[in-house]
């Protein structure tokens, strides 16, 4: 019995099964893989092509990087390097005030309409930037809303490079907004009554204690602010049709669009662009690694705001604000986009419906556009949920050797800018060698779909992450002792107590995936309509009825479909959400 045993022990198939990876090795390495195809491939063909120009026709000749120094000698290129970190900087500076400030507002006093201003800040940081901008466009033109309100100095003020900053610190608050508001959510009062009985004033503790421990959350929020700001295609691609002011994402697609082909010049910008993200981000990781300070103690308590004497001008203060902020721009679309005739401005005898019903009638581009564009999300969606979900699970619980490089690879889109994630995928899909293999991916909606899932794939990652962190390990061991597989575990265990944060980054990532601009206005297909696209396009030519009214039916189909899709959801596994157990 025992020979009989030993010999099935050392039997060569049993050696082989012993020798094979384990499952969850395997799926490290498919993960690693796609990771690769998705983001790796795409930011490595930006930098071949700086070095071989003439990569993308299959021949590898150096290139002499005349282009570089071409950087500042081309009219067009240096002004648009200049005017992006101009806007930028001034957007840093400014957005961060703003944000900061309302943060320090609300999370300090009691006063009405504070809770608005959390409002504000998710409503305009979902909402992309080129309708926000649109919105600020037909603000400010001649007979626009500034006009008629007797400001027509406001209009001309917009279009211009201090407009323009407050228009982007209008538009990326929210970021400063919500870092700033987590390090003002605790207060220590023992560290302020310390510096008080030693004799400090009020001006002194500001300087000396508040302000230090608030420095990493307002450093965080204006690089947050900046990177954001660098790589925005939304505010040129509106803003083009009034004000000429280019900026380093619309040349980049000049540069693609154009004829001659400039497949070497976009690269340089794009790794110019990228460059200024870099930079920003380094400087930000050296300055947090001596700024840090950890405060937090058992005595620590949430804020008590109480309500001051002048509550009042504080409410006056935040309603301006809010006007400023939501009802200017997107309250202009609204109206716009029931108006006859923009010029005649806003009468009784200039409303009508004759805009939405040309945007819904037989024969409408936006209805092949919104198959189009809600097709792409819906298949993006499913990628980044698919690799979002399961690159979560190697990072919770697997000791491969490969988290760190899937944890790099599945964030590091979020600090590329979507014009040069684009420009990484014609280069990359458009090799001739890849034609020549069959591999068909450039000028077909795959790549679209591609590259939104690759520009998506940090939401879905920190998103579920944050889910799957909650679950006990011991969990899946219990699974695994019963006889389970990796898959039954994944299936049976992860994705029910999971499963409220797979929707939330399932549909965000659909909601994000349809608006995007800079990707689709890169990698459309001809003749393949998309929704940001022909929105686009119809703002350009000035049918600002026609542009305004689709953006309204987009919106409202697209909040009914994620307000449908939860719903559902909840509906058909309430037993899942009823117990709470991923909330």
């Amino acid at each position: 019995m025992s020979v009989t045993t030993d010999t099935r022990r050392n039997s060569p198939l049993t050696g082989f099964l012993a020798r094979l990876p384990k499952p969850e090795s395997l799926l490290g390495w498919f993960i690693a893989a796609t990771l690769v195809v998705l983001v790796g491939l795409p930011l490595a063909a930006i930098l071949l092509h700086l070095a071989y120009p003439q990569l993308y026709l299959g021949i590898f000749d150096l290139g002499d990087f005349d282009l570089f120094t071409d950087l500042w000698e081309r009219r067009l290129w240096r002004t648009a390097v200049q005017n992006s970190l101009y806007l930028s900087f001034g957007t840093m500076v400014i957005g961060t005030f703003i944000g900061a400030g309302m943060a320090y507002l609300r999370h300090t006093y009691r006063f009405p309409t504070a809770g608005l201003i959390d409002f504000a800040a998710w409503f305009v940081l979902v909402m992309p930037s080129f309708i926000i901008a649109q919105g600020w466009v037909l603000f400010g033109r001649s007979g626009g809303t500034a006009h008629q309100m007797g400001m027509p100095w406001l209009g001309e003020f917009i279009f211009s490079l201090p407009g323009l900053v407050m228009v982007m610190s209008l538009a990326n608050f929210p970021l400063a907004y919500l870092a700033f508001s987590a390090a003002l959510h605790w207060n220590v009062r023992s560290l302020e009554q310390a510096a008080r009985l030693a004799g400090a004033t009020s001006a002194q503790v500001v300087r000396t204690i508040k302000l230090p421990l608030l420095l990493p959350a307002l450093l965080s929020a204006a690089i947050l602010v900046f990177v954001d700001t660098v790589g925005d295609f939304g505010l040129p691609a509106a803003f083009l049709s009034v004000f000429r002011f280019p900026l380093i994402p619309y040349v980049i697609r000049q540069e693609i669009q154009t004829v001659p082909v400039s497949f070497e010049g976009a690269a340089v910008l794009a790794s110019v662009l990228v460059a200024m993200v870099a930079i920003a981000i380094t400087i930000q990781i050296r300055l947090l690694r001596n700024a840090g300070a950890d405060f937090l103690t058992g005595g620590a308590r949430p804020v008590d705001r109480p309500r001051p004497r002048f509550w009042p001008l504080l409410t006056g203060l935040n309603v301006t604000f809010l006007g400023l902020a939501i009802f200017a721009p997107l309250g202009t679309s609204l109206s716009v986009s029931f108006l006859q005739r923009y010029s005649a401005g806003f009468t009784l005898d200039n409303l009508t419906l004759l805009n939405y019903r040309a945007v819904l009638s037989e024969g409408s581009v936006l209805l092949p556009a919104m198959a189009n564009s809600f097709g792409i999300a819906f298949g993006a969606a499913l990628i980044a949920l698919a690799v979002g979900f399961l690159a979560a699970y190697l990072l919770a619980y697997s000791g491969s050797r490969l988290r760190r490089f899937i944890d790099i690879t599945s964030t590091v889109t979020l600090a590329v800018p979507g014009i040069v994630l684009a420009v990484g995928y014609i280069l990359w899909w458009n090799q001739r060698w890849l034609a020549d293999w069959g591999i068909q991916v450039y000028n077909t909606p795959w790549v679209i779909v591609l590259c939104s899932a690759a520009a998506s794939i940090p939401i879905a990652v920190r998103v579920v992450l944050g889910n799957v962190a909650q679950v006990p390990k011991s969990f899946l061991n219990s699974a695994a002792l019963q006889g389970a597989g990796l898959w039954t575990r994944i299936r049976t265990v992860l994705m029910p107590l999971t499963l409220a944060g797979l929707l939330s980054a399932g549909l965000a990532v659909f909601a994000t995936s349809v608006f995007d601009l800079a990707i689709t206005t890169m990698l459309q297909p001809s003749g393949f309509p998309t929704i940001p696209v022909i929105i686009d396009e119809h703002f350009r030519t000035v049918q600002y009825g026609w542009a305004t009214a689709a953006t309204v039916i987009v919106c409202l189909i697209t909040a009914s479909i994620i307000v449908t899709t939860r719903f559902l959801v909840k509906r058909l596994f309430r037993q899942y959400f009823a117990t709470g157990g991923s909330q």
